[in-house]
């Protein structure tokens, strides 16, 4: 069966001749590398495809093989967060766009609504739903999440924007 990627990490390299380019490796669901597609072959154009994935920073890029399986703890951990929030309600609510997997024992979630969410590696499921209530809550009162530690367990440790200083989706 074909691989269908969930994610993708974007690596720069120098250019033969001078200057950086981004190589952009997309990752499955099981932690496989995916071979780049052709872009005669795709049906959507390559930058609109990887506009749509959310990207994973803080890996270290020497495991990037295509073909091969990525064997890092993180990378792993990064995954069974974007197939857990691809499963959540939250889904619909905020887009997830980069897992920042780069800090010990944490994962530091961007939005596209421009908000910051520190996840512990475990639990996914209920730091979803705790996610979930104070986004609500911030719908609520008229303002947006700017940062939010869901790694601490018994409290949640906020900062608000007002809803119209956030950056759009």
């Amino acid at each position: 069966t074909e691989r269908e990627p969930v994610a993708q990490i974007n690596v720069p390299r120098p250019r033969p001749g001078g200057g950086i380019e981004l190589v952009v490796f997309q990752i499955d669901a099981e932690g496989y590398v995916v071979l780049p597609v052709d872009p005669r072959q795709r049906a959507v154009p390559l930058n609109q495809a990887n506009d749509l994935l959310p990207v994973i920073s803080g890996i270290n890029v020497s495991q990037l093989q295509p073909g091969r399986k990525i064997e890092s703890a993180q990378a792993r951990t990064a995954l069974q967060l974007i197939a857990a929030f691809k499963g959540s309600s939250l889904a619909g609510l905020v887009d997830l766009k980069r897992v920042d997997v780069s800090a010990p024992e944490v994962l530091v979630v961007t939005t596209g609504q421009g908000s910051e969410i520190t996840l512990g590696p475990v639990g996914f499921e209920r730091q979803l739903l705790r996610w979930q209530v104070v986004h609500e809550l911030g719908l609520r009162v008229n303002k947006v999440i700017a940062t939010l530690d869901l790694a601490v367990p018994n409290h949640v440790p906020a900062r608000w924007l007002e809803a119209g200083t956030a950056p759009p989706s």
